[in-house]
């Protein structure tokens, strides 16, 4: 499902899911819009497989979400892992169809960002080609179709749809209050109904990295290497003052052998505060000590405890 920002991508996806459970299907939800993050926060991409309607107030149940980091709230501040992690999602849904018919035959849905120029329509193209769909609904812009019509196979079938009447308008405000609220409710729960651990965690019991080094000239780059290389690079970060606030994946990875950027996270934890004489920052964490792993992946997004 594509289309410009505030054309109603989510609800649709949620219609359509909701008819093909209530038909006996069993389909897979993907979401690409890291700006939102319905599976799980803002800042990450993932998948989820739906075995009952939504709930009229909660959404879908998100007992065993598949979620990758992605680390901010915008594809463009690094378009390279947001292909690479759309590709992974493909990969393992892919996988999961080997071994489960009923989600073979069900399909999946996949939820897009409004973002659909330049770099944002080849991201589009891109996961229409990783997850080989047959079906590309198009919400209220005709250029789009047309273009997407042009590019992608001929067995492709797109549709062109109005958006609904109801869809409003959203400000930055509101926007940046409701992931607020997506980030509280991972912590609390739905209208408080979760009572989250703080504790500390010593600097070196953990490893915090970020993914994509900052963007240099290419005079200054090492010979044979590109921008693009950069934009996957595991950067490590020394704990400090400037930490706080900021939300930290929990990477599943066991080493860094293994291909950090592209392991899903176990969960989230946010950074209240750092201790520099001590060595220690205090993190509020759904789950208590320990964390399940030690290797932590650091957001651009922060989150303030204030409510």
């Amino acid at each position: 499902v594509v289309g410009p920002t505030d054309v109603g991508k989510s609800t649709v996806c949620r219609l359509l899911l909701n008819y093909a459970v209530r038909l006996g299907r069993r389909p897979t939800f993907v979401e690409l819009d890291v700006g939102q993050g319905s599976i799980s926060i803002p800042g990450t991409m993932g998948a989820l497989y739906i075995e009952r309607p939504a709930d009229v107030e909660e959404g879908f149940s998100v007992q065993a979400p598949l979620v990758y980091h992605f680390g901010s709230t915008t594809p463009g501040t690094n378009i390279k892992l947001y292909n690479k992690i759309t590709s992974r999602l493909a990969d393992v849904f892919n996988q999961r169809c080997e071994v489960n018919r009923r989600a073979s035959i069900s399909g999946c849905i996949i939820n897009t960002c409004g973002w659909v120029k330049g770099s944002g329509y080849q991201a589009l193209v891109h996961a229409a080609s990783a997850f080989e769909v047959d079906v590309v609904v198009v919400l209220d812009q005709e250029r789009l179709y047309n273009e997407l019509k042009r590019d992608l196979p001929h067995f492709v079938r797109t549709v062109l749809l109005p958006k609904s009447g109801g869809v409003v308008e959203r400000s930055k405000d509101f926007r940046r209050e409701f992931r607020d609220d997506r980030i509280r409710e991972y912590f609390y729960g739905f209208r408080g109904c979760f009572y989250p651990h703080a504790f500390d965690v010593k600097f070196c019991d953990v490893k915090i990295y970020k993914v994509g080094a900052p963007t240099i000239p290419d005079s200054c780059l090492p010979l044979g290497m590109s921008q693009e290389d950069n934009q996957l690079k595991l950067v490590p970060v020394t704990p400090g003052r400037d930490m706080v606030h900021h939300l930290l994946s929990v990477s599943t990875a066991d080493g860094t052998d293994e291909n950090i950027s592209e392991t899903s996270v176990a969960g989230f934890i946010v950074v209240t505060g750092v201790d520099l004489e001590r060595q220690v920052f205090t993190v509020l964490s759904p789950a208590p000590r320990p964390l399940p792993k030690n290797f932590l992946l650091i957001m651009d997004i922060r989150f303030m405890d204030l409510k």
